[in-house]
């Protein structure tokens, strides 16, 4: 079975749940890493410390791979510097880059989507999800409070 099966299933939930809103607007690369220090400090947060940096200057999609060290590194292309690309490539942290972009993948991405963002956007995510019969897998680690993230990020 190939993990990665149903990818662009995925981009089309994100893009039904998510387009046109702010989740899915440029950002700047400062307001990308303030993402980052925030959900990696909140007590929910089980993968430890993400690695991000810009990608090169002519890619045009971001990466999350697993290093020769064994951590993971975010790499975020210019055109996609949006807050919902780096849920994206964060659940890719989360489930591990193994797990493609399958039902644990999706599981980690509403997940992270909730911490970050808010109940209410995760339910979007899930939403799609559901309307293109795409498995969610059951949570690997504890459930993602929603807290100050969602609230310090005016987003909506």
């Amino acid at each position: 079975m190939n993990a990665d099966r149903g990818r662009e299933a995925v981009y089309a939930a994100e893009l039904a749940a998510f387009g046109g809103t702010s989740f899915d607007s440029a950002i700047t690369f400062d307001e990308l890493l303030w993402l980052r220090n925030a959900l990696q400090a909140s007590e929910w947060w089980p993968a430890g410390g993400i690695a991000v940096e810009s990608a090169r200057t002519d890619a045009q999609s971001s990466t999350t791979r697993r290093c020769d060290d064994g951590h993971q590194e975010i790499r975020i292309a210019a055109p996609q510097c949006t807050a919902l690309t780096f849920a994206h490539e964060a659940a890719h942290v989360l489930a591990g880059v193994e797990s493609g972009h399958g039902p644990l993948f999706r599981r980690a991405e509403i997940d992270v989507v909730a911490a970050l963002f808010g109940s209410s956007p995760a339910d979007w995510l899930r939403n799609a999800f559901a309307q293109m019969e795409l498995h969610v897998a059951n949570r690997m680690w504890q459930q993602p409070t929603v807290g100050p993230i969602q609230r310090v990020i005016d987003l909506a």
